[in-house]
């Protein structure tokens, strides 16, 4: 809903530089339609094949998915360094876990990785962003994520909101498994030049 709401404003006065995304931020990503380690594609048994093909469509496929609270586009908050190079039109992402993940310190990993991705700006309303990044990433458990993120964002003078939709394969030392099809939002919080504060 923030983000529709945002859709509606008018366009910044320094609209046509998205080097105004530039800098640091608060990354805070929720999946909206997975849970647990399992394959949510089905609903309950009850037998009825439609009611399985709906959920498909609804929720995420997860297979092994130990990570979950770890990985950096799946849940809680992690640190992002936003840079845009005009010459070539892609936003590199260096993101820190960095930030309690789902409120235990202990889920705090600091794992580092550095992507660019293709940012392209809408014809109609320079807020409006979609941002696609490809790219691998190594969790402190060791295992190696290869990943495609796709993400719709909506600038808002301070940050970006959106939605977004995930898929990942893993493979580790002692288990291996993906994501499709996670869709969730994510909200990226300016920061200031020192300290890290997620405004809420």
């Amino acid at each position: 809903m923030l983000a529709l709401a945002l859709v509606l404003t008018a366009c910044d006065t320094d609209c046509n530089d998205p080097g105004r995304l530039n800098g640091t931020h608060a990354a805070f990503h929720t999946v909206l339609n997975v849970s647990g380690n399992t394959d949510t594609g089905e609903s309950a048994d009850t037998g009825d094949d439609a009611a399985k093909a709906e959920g498909a469509n609804l929720q995420a496929t997860a297979t092994e998915y130990d990570d979950l609270t770890y990985a950096v586009f799946v849940n809680g908050w992690s640190k992002w360094e936003l840079t845009w190079a005009s010459s070539t039109g892609l936003l590199k992402a260096a993101t820190t876990d960095a930030k309690e993940r789902m409120g235990d310190p202990g889920e705090v990993t600091n794992v580092q990785a550095t992507w660019s991705g293709e940012l392209v700006e809408a014809e109609d309303n320079c807020n409006l962003f979609d941002l696609t990044l490809r790219g691998q990433f190594v969790t402190s458990q060791e295992t190696e994520h290869l990943f495609r993120y796709a993400s719709s964002l909506v600038w808002q003078g301070e940050g970006l909101a959106g939605t977004y939709e995930y898929s990942d394969t893993f493979s580790g030392p002692t288990t291996s498994g993906g994501l499709t099809n996670a869709r969730g939002e994510v909200v990226l919080v300016a920061q200031p030049t020192s300290g890290f504060d997620t405004g809420f």
